[in-house]
């Protein structure tokens, strides 16, 4: 039996390795060319570089070469000093907190939704939570943060600060489980992102989402799982999935680490166990709380993949939502298409989504250019306020993409390169199987380039393992080069 596992073990590691090496190879070249762009008629589409997405790199290479001679300063001026972290997340969350109230942006579209039925208690809006009983999950958070403290909106951005900090810090985390070794680099990386930065004006489930899933990866890294860890894993497990039913790939990762790394069919065993049991209680809430309507409101999965091969917008979320899509017209639609056509659609899709490179963040950070889309105007509001004609918004959207870049761009190193460690490939590889898993779905379903927004903590921790790959082999270069050029003065 330990044979077969390891052998399916071999083979799965293998393919992983190589998709990532062929995903991120093909990130990195299409965005050496083309620019992925989000048009604010909510429409994606794909222009030619310009000068400016090629400024956009070379200025985040130039600060990338800045924060690790600085990162190489500290390590060895202050080697064990715990309060550089501790000032770090402070002034990231004071930043934060001015950067909210400099841009008081009003929840519009299902941010909206979901924080006016919290705010209301759940007397309002209701016809939008029986069309997306998904949201529910959420908006029970917020509610019950809202009852906590208080019905402000502005609490649930504080919140996503909050998130934004430990996600940050358990990424750090993760990387000392895989590596074994801390890293300030994964903190600089993560508080320097200005897409994660800006994000925390949306007040929706991806942010909080993230953070349970880097929780989950944080602990399941670890060496040893006590009682303690896997009764954690398999709670939380549970709550991410029900926040995003996407969260049912990082359940899948991690069942394929304990079965495939450690033969541990006992943990996976108590994760579905627990997952399983928690739902059927959670669907008993969900009855209770969700008014019955006399027709069927909500909409059908296959409403998600009809709108995830729509030809017109290459699987971007358009107008064809329906609660009448069936599997039959799922099945026409792709006859209709034919294979050439459908795959065509398919690479447009994945190409724009993994390749666009700010999570649309700007949309959700700034608006979308509507009258009363901030609480209240501010000198920074004028600036950011018409998504087609502001300076900042173009210069910002240039920097985030040239960090993404970079980002892919060391993960892809980081692929290639051989790892002689089994303990740290094995953890790499579920890493992996977390992205070819979104990689996978999202081949089918609606697509928009924030739905993979909770994979910035793995890209960190790629990219950053793999600039320091680079610096080890450079560093072994020059110590190469200086004992041959010692020895010629000899």
């Amino acid at each position: 039996m330990k044979n077969f596992i390891h052998m399916i073990d071999t083979g799965i590691s293998k393919i992983t390795k190589y998709f990532l090496i062929i995903l991120f190879a093909t990130i990195t070249t299409v965005m050496l060319f083309i620019n992925s762009i989000y048009l604010y008629i909510d429409k994606p589409d794909f222009t030619i570089n310009n000068i400016w997405n090629y400024a956009g790199i070379l200025i985040n290479i130039i600060l990338l070469i800045i924060t690790v001679i600085i990162h190489q300063y500290i390590k060895k001026r202050f080697p064990n000093n715990k309060y550089i972290n501790k000032i770090i997340y402070l002034v990231y969350f004071i930043l934060e907190v001015v950067y909210l109230k400099l841009v008081p942006i009003v929840p519009f579209s299902d941010m909206k939704y979901v924080t006016d039925i919290a705010l209301s208690n759940f007397t309002d809006q209701i016809e939008y939570l029986q069309a997306n009983p998904n949201n529910l999950p959420i908006i029970l958070i917020f509610n019950l943060i809202f009852r906590l403290t208080t019905y402000d909106v502005f609490v649930l951005k504080v919140v996503n600060i909050i998130c934004n900090v430990v996600t940050i810090y358990f990424t750090c985390k993760i990387y000392k489980n895989i590596y074994n070794k801390e890293n300030r680099l994964v903190l600089f990386l993560g508080v320097s992102s200005i897409s994660v930065f800006l994000y925390v004006n949306n007040v929706y489930n991806d942010i909080i989402f993230t953070t349970f899933t880097t929780i989950i990866i944080y602990l399941v890294t670890k060496e040893e799982h006590s009682k303690r860890d896997i009764a954690i894993i398999s709670i939380l497990s549970f709550i991410q999935f029900i926040i995003r039913p996407v969260g049912i790939i990082l359940i899948i990762a991690i069942c394929m680490y304990f079965i495939l790394k450690k033969m541990n069919f006992k943990i996976v065993a108590i994760i579905i166990s627990v997952c399983a049991v928690f739902y059927v209680i959670y669907a008993q809430v969900e009855s209770m709380v969700i008014p019955k309507s006399d027709e069927p409101k909500e909409y059908p999965i296959w409403s998600f993949i009809q709108m995830g091969i729509n030809e017109e917008e290459f699987g971007f979320q358009n107008s064809s939502h329906s609660t009448e899509w069936t599997f039959e017209d799922v099945k026409d639609r792709i006859t209709e298409l034919g294979p050439s056509r459908l795959l065509k659609l398919l690479c447009k899709k994945q190409c724009w989504l993994w390749t666009e490179g700010t999570y649309q963040v700007e949309r959700y950070a700034f608006g979308v250019g509507q009258e009363g889309q901030y609480f209240y105007d501010t000198p920074i509001t004028e600036l950011v306020y018409d998504p087609d004609n502001s300076q900042v918004r173009d210069a910002l959207e240039y920097l985030m993409k040239g960090q993404y870049f970079i980002l892919i761009v060391f993960s892809f190193i980081n692929c290639i390169l051989k790892e002689k460690d089994k303990q740290i490939k094995d953890k790499k590889d579920l890493l992996g199987y977390i992205i070819i898993g979104l990689f996978c779905f999202y081949t089918i379903w609606e697509m928009k380039s924030r739905y993979i927004y909770c994979l910035y903590p793995i890209f960190l921790i790629l990219a950053t393992g793999g600039i320091e790959e680079l610096l080890d082999i450079i560093q072994n270069k020059l110590s190469k080069q200086k004992i041959k050029y010692k020895k010629g003065e000899s």
